[in-house]
């Protein structure tokens, strides 16, 4: 629509141009805000990933301390709420619902340098996987692995005795440290690793293992069935919650003394729990009574065999129970303060280093979700190749686009037969198909022909197409016949004047072609699937419907938002071009 500067002037003129750019306007808004919902939901976790109001279209924990440090929680714990209870010393229910702690902050930096002396045996690994969420540990492990055996995943599995397919599907071992016998199994190569691993973690990455928790579990689950006031009348205390419940080192001497005895008899992890030297001669007598060899009393629990299964007998039955002691975070802590009531200020650590490393954690809250996506998809799947597949899948059909449609749509427009009207009505009655209706002729032909799980699969069934053709059979009549006359007169073969006339004119057509002919390959999923079901052939489609089912939902919005990147560069960088393709036909 072509206006005069001074039909521009009219009000009418002025008011409709302005409702129709508000109406474009509003339009765009509409199509940019899904996207941009979807790029915030890419960027959160699972403690805020359903917080879709209009104005957290920029995420909490980028403006508030309070949402930040939910989150670290979050991650830091695993999202799991026993073990944040336990390092709080709290009664939460549900992590999103913590809130900033408050008091004294002076042992904070005094409770870290504490963390840090403690042995190996009271602290475990932190920000572990949980819900399929990307693991920021598992990230570094790999990592790591990949360094120390120079990214070569044969020499991982040749030391491990494993068959992992590549160092994305490599798992850590699992670390127990809350069940009574668990131990590391420290002669097998893949815990030695993991052990040399732990050491060269940053120290927040280390969590202590309390004991104050144990405890409190066990009353209230084993013995007292979550009633409080059973636990004060067998007690006769007044105790007003679970939380104020601690662990002591010793056995106590009032009425808590049997709950003691069994839980550290029978469920205390026995790699915190010290057997005293005064219990040597019960030790021996023990070892007597089962015709056992005379050994030693041990400093520490045996790895496991035999040997374990007697210790852990000795403590239930016949060790004294005034040689143990419960050795945790917690009664160390407590020891160094020379303040039995003391409690290990972790809650206040934990916001210390929040507010610490704040820009920090913001960006690698805001990337974690795209780096695992890509690793796992353009880089991963199963094989490894899922990006290059992609590559070679949608240049193939590009190329195949532009060099089958226009030789069979110049053919049609060059040579004119009586029939032509009838070919290009065959290749329109091929677009009232949809494409399902061929998909199983197509895989019975390839199955035949032996190309399943090949490019050429993928690539043979689609490469001439009906609609292009007729697109291309358009332009090409619309292109100055006096050019090809010329050309004739000038002694030009049939190829030269398609390589030097056509071509140039073409270019916009042809880009569109090529547009159609990337989209459709980059986007095909379900076709690709059935005819390249082997996952070295999977293509990034299919490998984020593979994906979606087991990640959560915030890693599938960041695998749609970065599949859709390369799709909308294309279009940003040739949409000159594309729309020359599409409004110069109109004009000839």
């Amino acid at each position: 629509m072509h206006i005069s500067p001074i039909g521009r002037n009219s009000f009418k003129v002025r008011a409709g141009l302005a409702a129709l750019y508000l109406v474009l306007s509003l339009g765009a808004v509409t199509t940019l805000y899904p996207f941009l919902l979807m790029l915030s939901t890419a960027t959160k976790s699972q403690s805020d990933f359903n917080d879709y109001a209009p104005a957290r279209l920029i995420p909490a924990y980028w403006r508030e301390d309070s949402a930040l440090y939910v989150k670290y929680l979050e991650d830091r714990y695993a999202n799991n709420i026993d073990e944040l209870n336990a390092a709080h010393h709290a009664d939460y229910k549900k992590v999103a619902e913590v809130p900033l702690p408050t008091g004294d902050t002076d042992k904070v930096g005094e409770w870290d340098a504490f963390v840090a002396s403690l042995p190996e045996s009271l602290l475990r690994a932190g920000f572990g996987e949980h819900e399929n969420a990307p693991a920021p540990l598992l990230m570094r492990f790999r990592d790591w692995l990949r360094q120390k055996y120079n990214n070569d995943i044969d020499a991982v599995n040749k030391t491990w005795r494993e068959e992992n397919v590549r160092f994305e599907t490599i798992t850590a071992p699992i670390e127990k440290p809350a069940l009574r016998a668990w131990m590391p199994q420290s002669e097998r190569p893949k815990v030695k690793d993991w052990q040399e691993f732990r050491r060269s973690l940053p120290k927040n990455y280390l969590i202590p293992t309390f004991g104050d928790a144990l405890w409190r579990k066990y009353l209230k689950e084993d013995v007292y069935q979550g009633k409080l006031e059973g636990l004060n009348a067998a007690w006769k205390t007044d105790i007003a919650d679970w939380s104020a419940l601690t662990l002591s080192p010793k056995a106590p001497a009032g009425a808590s003394y049997t709950d003691w005895e069994a839980f550290m008899r029978t469920k205390f992890p026995l790699r915190m729990l010290q057997i005293e030297v005064s219990a040597a001669p019960a030790w021996q007598a023990f070892l007597t009574k089962r015709k056992r060899p005379q050994v030693p009393l041990p400093a520490a629990p045996p790895a496991d065999g035999i040997s374990l299964t007697d210790w852990m007998e000795f403590i239930k039955t016949d060790a004294p129970i005034s040689a143990f002691k419960a050795v945790t975070p917690e009664t160390l802590w407590r020891e160094k303060l020379g303040d039995p009531a003391a409690q290990p200020p972790q809650a206040l650590a934990d916001l210390a280093f929040v507010k610490g490393h704040g820009s920090e954690l913001r960006r690698d809250f805001a990337g974690r979700n795209f780096v695992h996506v890509y690793r796992q998809l353009m880089t991963g799947g199963q094989s490894g190749r899922t990006l290059f597949n992609t590559v070679v899948f949608c240049v193939l059909s590009i190329l195949g686009a532009l060099i089958v449609n226009p030789l069979c749509a110049y053919a049609l427009s060059r040579y004119p037969l009586p029939y032509t009207y009838k070919v290009l009505m065959f290749l329109l009655a091929t677009m009232a198909f949809p494409a399902e209706v061929a998909m199983i002729p197509n895989f019975l032909m390839l199955k035949s022909l032996g190309l399943l799980n090949t490019f050429g699969a993928l690539i043979l069934p689609g490469l001439a197409s009906g609609y292009s053709i007729f697109l291309l059979k358009g332009f090409f009549d619309s292109l100055p016949k006096e050019l090809y006359e010329a050309g004739i007169l000038d002694g030009a073969t049939e190829l030269m004047m398609f390589a030097r006339i056509t071509l140039p004119l073409s270019l916009p057509i042809f880009s569109v072609i090529a547009l159609n002919a990337f989209t459709g390959a980059y986007g095909a999923f379900l076709f690709a699937l059935v005819v390249c079901q082997d996952p070295k052939m999977w293509t990034i489609m299919v490998a984020l419907y593979n994906l979606q089912s087991n990640a959560p939902q915030y890693v599938i919005f960041a695998a749609l938002t970065l599949a859709a990147l390369p799709i909308l560069i294309v279009f940003l960088a040739a949409q000159k071009v594309i729309l020359r393709g599409i409004v110069l036909p109109s004009f000839k």
